[in-house]
């Protein structure tokens, strides 16, 4: 134990060490009383069976036929699940002093999973809202009183804890605002506030941190709100609206197995990558069964449901992709299907593309619909087996405004909850294919934030417009106002740049840093020098570079090529400590300890909607240090010198 903490501090550690280890002995307990239950079960039946193959007696092998089915009926595999959080048993905790003297004082766990050893519960799950209400929605020194198996009970929260716990050892442990950390087997006050990011440096594994202990009351509140109809999540990067949503997918999955069932559950991501890194992250959380997809990756499965075997290839007209994502192409998708069709999905899709009649009325781009009309009558063809992969919604939802009220495998009222992430990414033809998709409750979660929209050939008014729908039907918005991702320095140039106020940050920290050079070989010289000394100093934490074009990223990697540990982003996105070089659009919904800034000029961050955009997500993707290294003149959306800013003339470096 350090000498650098006060006696209470290290009083508090022991005790929860030694918790720790109790309860790693009851986890152990129980799995071993679990594997002799059930090894005596299979031995008794294995015994009956044996008695029953031996047997001549008609009514004594009716007699035990009835005893082997009613073992079975009990089978223990059933009702003892094997409790599988070995490593990290709890992440959240609370001491209570209760008015009620059978309860009076109480230390109660909260982690993925329940753990009962006999009849004492070692751990609940935090998705028992009835129980986890008193850590989420009450603060240490506040005197509670709620609703609790049916009692009313009342007390004083006495501690709230929150742990970091890796392989069975007591890394970190929060308690308000004081976190201690523990480094080369020393316990000692980190002096960061950064839990999320100081878990994933503790871990060497970048993947999203488990937030059990994390979650506020604002965010429990929203992940256990109603089951019926659309909650519309929204708020600035970093407040957790990706998170918040992941878990209340868990909660209601969870507590209503048999109305959300997991394979009729579907997440959609905004990309691959996103993808990836939530399947990766959210295994425990969302269980194997419930699909992860991106849009297109859906569109597959559900054309399959519409049985059509098609494969997409690239859109080369940018323009007829902006049309058909556009608002006005919507409506007239909508007035086309009100008219009788007896042709096959395809062949009716391509009718409507050589519309050009009812076209021309709401879209007025006599070219585009020229384009759209010979596209029209390449899926008109026979054995036509490839479209774009912007015809994936207009053809989904034909279909479904077809077949209005029937069940489609994976294509029309088949899921009994979607959850829709970035949707403000997302055409109003696509948002209505996968609203569509869902059972007549129409239970979603959609996230969003208009101000991180980056797709230019996207109609913003479409999801506008899809808000307004949804709205009629009973939405349910929560803005999360709080940002924990990224420090205060960090959401102040973010602000600055995105043009919007700045709201309450958790986190303090360095401010961003800025390298100018003369050129770019100059520049290239010093990054690689920088990245070389990070590497040297920080083995545990993942920095992004990140460019705002492909052949940057190439020549980027070029240039740090020997350095261990330096990586371009692919699909399949390594969690790993080191350097990952990727470009803007691959980083969205990702965050990493420190980020560079590769050249951010006006070129590649225009004055425009989507240059602030893009600019702010590549910002805010920083949890702790935000460099910038250029050799041209930044992008004017930096307005100059900004608070927070610090310029150097040196060349060399020391991210902190």
């Amino acid at each position: 134990m350090s000498h650098d903490l006060h006696a209470a501090a290290a009083q508090l550690i022991v005790d929860e060490e030694q918790r720790l280890d109790e309860i790693c002995v009851g986890a152990d307990a129980y799995n071993s009383e679990r594997k002799q239950k059930l090894g005596a079960h299979k031995q008794k039946l294995r015994e009956i069976e044996h008695e029953r193959l031996a047997s001549n007696n008609p009514r004594e092998i009716d007699k035990l036929t009835e005893e082997i089915e009613r073992l079975s009926q009990y089978d223990p595999a059933k009702y003892l699940i094997p409790f599988e959080e070995i490593a990290t048993p709890y992440l959240a905790g609370i001491a209570i002093r209760d008015d009620d003297p059978a309860i009076g004082r109480k230390h109660i766990l909260f982690g993925k999973q329940g753990l009962m050893l006999g009849n004492r519960v070692l751990v609940t799950d935090w998705r028992r809202a009835e129980i986890s209400k008193l850590y989420y929605e009450w603060d240490e020194g506040e005197e509670y009183e709620e609703d609790i198996g049916e009692r009313e009970r009342s007390g004083v929260i006495e501690q709230k804890l929150a742990y970091g716990i890796v392989s069975r050892e007591l890394r970190s442990l929060q308690r308000g605002r004081t976190a201690y950390e523990k480094r080369d087997g020393q316990w000692c006050d980190p002096q960061r506030s950064n839990v999320s990011a100081l878990r994933k440096e503790q871990s060497g594994d970048h993947r999203m941190v488990d937030i059990v202990a994390l979650i506020s009351r604002e965010q429990f509140g929203l992940i256990t709100r109603n089951s019926d109809g659309c909650l519309y999540l929204t708020g600035g990067a970093g407040c957790g609206k990706t998170t918040v949503a992941l878990h209340r997918l868990s909660y209601l999955v969870f507590n209503q197995p048999e109305r959300f069932r997991p394979n009729r559950c579907l997440v959609v991501m905004f990309n691959r990558s996103l993808c990836n890194y939530v399947k990766k992250s959210s295994q425990e959380l969302l269980t194997p069964e419930l699909p992860v997809e991106t849009f297109h990756s859906w569109a597959l499965r559900a054309l399959r449901g519409l049985d059509l075997k098609l494969r997409f290839v690239p859109t080369r007209d940018a323009g007829l992709t902006a049309l058909k994502k556009s608002v006005a192409f919507f409506e007239a998708l909508r007035e086309y299907a009100a008219r009788p069709a007896d042709s096959s999905p395809l062949a009716d899709l391509g009718a409507f593309y050589r519309d050009g009649a009812l076209l021309r009325r709401h879209c007025d781009d006599p070219e585009r619909l020229e384009s759209l009309a010979r596209q029209g009558e390449r899926l008109l063809e026979p054995g036509c087996e490839a479209i774009s992969f912007d015809d994936a919604g207009p053809l989904i939802h034909l279909a479904q405004l077809r077949r209005a009220g029937a069940e489609i495998p994976g294509a029309l009222g088949w899921y009994d909850h979607v959850l829709i992430d970035e949707a403000q990414d997302l055409s109003l033809v696509e948002l209505h294919a996968l609203m569509d998709a869902t059972t007549r409750r129409r239970s979603l979660t959609v996230c969003a934030d208009e101000r991180q929209k980056i797709l230019e050939f996207v109609d913003a008014a479409g999801f506008s417009a899809f808000q307004l729908e949804l709205q009629g039907s009973g939405l349910a918005a929560g803005e999360l106002a709080i940002s924990y991702r990224s420090t205060r320095p960090i959401m102040t140039l973010a602000a600055k740049v995105a043009g919007r106020a700045l709201g309450e940050v958790v986190n303090d920290g360095a401010k961003p840093r800025l390298h100018h050079y003369d050129s770019q070989d100059v520049a290239l010289d010093a990054l690689r020098r920088a990245v070389g000394a990070l590497l040297a100093r920080e083995h545990h934490s993942l920095t992004a570079i990140i460019c705002r074009f492909r052949q940057e990223a190439f020549v980027v990697h070029e240039a740090l090529k020997g350095l261990p540990g330096v990586r371009l982003q692919t699909a399949d996105l390594s969690f790993e400590p080191g350097i990952l070089i990727t470009t803007a659009h691959q980083v969205k919904g990702l965050e990493f300890t420190g980020v560079i800034l590769w050249n951010p000029s006006e070129r590649a961050y225009p004055v425009s909607e989507i240059g602030q955009n893009l600019l702010y997500v590549a910002i805010t993707r920083a949890c702790e240090r935000l460099a910038v290294y250029h050799y041209q003149p930044l992008s004017p959306l930096f307005s100059g010198e900004q608070p927070g800013w610090r310029k150097t003339n040196e060349t060399l470096y020391a991210l902190r």
